[in-house]
């Protein structure tokens, strides 16, 4: 029988720490009370996360009605799992109950297990070592009810003495190319001997050592080129010679898999939300050594790429460090821009985001065809917005100004139509805008724009035009991301016409007053000027 013994003296002493839900138990052995009930194996961590499960044998020639009898994964029975009444084990037979009907999961770091009658007093009782590395393997009885316990391999329901040398219990995934460590599961009653993985690339043959590390077995993965098949299997050995193997038939139909490459990572984000403006791709390839070149193309709105028509554009992404990044130019509002990109390697492999796959007749099976326009992704320009004025808390209580309205979503490129309403208490002689565009704002005179003069200004508002480009300064206002800061200044006069004062309004719900205009004086519109941190503020979305 295939084993590795456990002394159960050894086993009282042994400490072992839980890996599951329960903590290791370190009590001494209970008392327990003789019986023909007896613990046999017992499964703590089997392959393919597969339920625990427990089973009990009856030494006797007679059938046992063990209903009421409990089951449980500490060395008492109160709390466990209590067998369904009508439940008789046979003469010299086995009862097994898995984890998902007795809700006791039995820790892989070892812990204790008992049976006990329905009074609750303890007929039998083991402890079971850590098991996380023996995955697949049972701690079982040598002779069924009797004799020392050892991992062995699992016989549920059936005799522990039926159980065969037979060999590794392996478990494996399929490896891909982008593993960089690839890792089993391997486990034998008799011990391991060693896993290894055997790789075959561009006609070489590598065999490595896989090394046991948190209870898997692991080793680094050789990197082909792009272009290369690599075929690849894993052969466990046990101590007594014999020998699993994944894939099943691995020596003479090992697994393969080609080396496509590609793009490890892809962002792309216009300067803002929506896609306005340019839009930035910054991408990270696999195998960067290898890249030769990476380049993104794109369809405007409307153009087509197909048999008929090659209406695309191309940009070479820009390379720094591994990271390689290019851009989009800046299209209109509601436009539809398909793209897709393109990484060629030094051999003349190329690849493509989204993926492509072909078949073996070289025909694109894929959702993605780069020759059809119509599979690239897309993206959708949404239109430009102006936030209402930030922070403004312009009084309009004071002085001849009462309110200040912006267009609630104006277009770039058109009117930004601000109305200034003011009271007829005063005459009015003209009302301006001053404002400067970007993060360090100044006051420069000439950045202005004045209300257009009805001759009289005795109406109760005035329009104020702030165009995308003001002819007088060069400055844009209203662009993508731009910050634009300004204030209004309300100049008013007497029937005479002479000047009467100069009233500015920012952000702070104060109101500065020149009170001598043209005076040359120093006054608190001057310091108002040179403060830009209290000005109103417009911000392009």
């Amino acid at each position: 029988m295939k084993n590795l013994k456990y002394l159960f003296a050894m086993l009282i002493a042994i400490t072992a720490t839980s890996c599951v839900e329960d903590p290791i138990m370190e009590s001494t052995a209970p008392p327990v009370i003789g019986s023909d009930l007896k613990l046999n194996e017992i499964m703590s961590k089997d392959v393919n996360d597969g339920p625990d499960w427990i089973e009990v044998y009856n030494m006797s020639g007679d059938d046992i009605d063990i209903s009421g009898y409990i089951l449980n994964d500490k060395d008492v029975a109160d709390g466990g799992f209590e067998i369904p009444a009508g439940t008789i084990i046979k003469g010299n037979g086995f009862y097994v109950v898995d984890e998902n009907e007795s809700g006791i999961k039995v820790s892989s770091g070892g812990e204790d297990v008992s049976l006990s009658k329905p009074d609750k007093t303890v007929i039998d009782w083991t402890r079971t070592p850590d098991m996380s590395n023996d995955v697949g393997l049972t701690w079982a009885r040598e002779i069924d009810g009797d004799g020392d316990w050892m991992i062995s391999n699992p016989t549920p329901g059936a005799s522990n003495g039926s159980v065969e040398n037979v060999p590794p219990i392996l478990d494996a995934d399929p490896l891909t190319e982008f593993t960089e460590v690839y890792e089993v599961t391997a486990s034998d009653a008799d011990g391991i001997a060693s896993v290894k993985l055997v790789i075959m690339i561009a006609g070489g043959v590598q065999s490595v050592d896989m090394a046991l590390v948190d209870g898997k077995y692991k080793a680094s993965v050789p990197r082909g080129k792009v272009g290369d098949v690599v075929k690849y299997y894993v052969v466990a050995t046990d101590n007594t010679g014999l020998a699993s193997y994944y894939p099943e038939d691995g020596t003479n139909n090992p697994a393969e898999f080609m080396v496509a490459g590609g793009l490890e990572e892809v962002n792309f984000a216009g300067t803002e939300a929506g896609n306005r403006g340019e839009v930035t791709f910054t991408v990270t390839p696999y195998y960067p050594s290898q890249v030769d070149e990476i380049r993104l193309y794109y369809l405007e709105d409307g153009e087509l790429q197909d048999d008929v028509n090659d209406d695309k554009h191309k940009v070479v992404l820009a390379k720094n460090g591994e990271v390689y990044e290019g851009v989009i130019p800046e299209q209109n509002t509601n436009d539809v821009i398909s793209y897709y990109l393109r990484v060629e390697y030094l051999d003349g492999t190329k690849t493509y985001f989204p993926m492509e796959e072909k078949d073996a007749d070289g025909n694109v099976i894929s959702d993605f065809n780069h020759d059809y326009g119509t599979t690239w992704p897309s993206y959708t320009v949404e239109e430009k917005s102006y936030n209402p004025v930030v922070d403004t808390t312009v009084n309009y209580t004071e002085g001849p100004l009462t309110s200040v309205v912006f267009p609630s979503n104006p277009v770039p490129g058109t009117d930004i139509n601000v109305v200034l309403a003011y009271s007829t208490t005063d005459v009015v002689a003209e009302a301006r805008i001053y404002f400067d565009v970007g993060d360090n704002p100044v006051y420069d005179k000439k950045n202005k724009v004045k209300g257009e003069d009805d001759a009289s200004f005795t109406q109760t508002g005035v329009t104020i035009n702030l165009k995308d480009v003001v002819a007088e300064s060069g400055l844009a206002i209203g662009e993508t991301g731009n910050k634009t800061s300004f204030y209004v200044r309300i100049a008013t006069e007497d029937a005479s016409g002479n000047a009467i004062a100069e009233y500015y309004y920012g952000s702070d719900g104060k109101m500065y007053v020149d009170e001598t205009p043209g005076g040359g004086s120093k006054d608190e519109s001057d310091a108002f000027k040179a403060n830009p941190a209290i000005w109103n503020v417009l911000t392009v979305q």
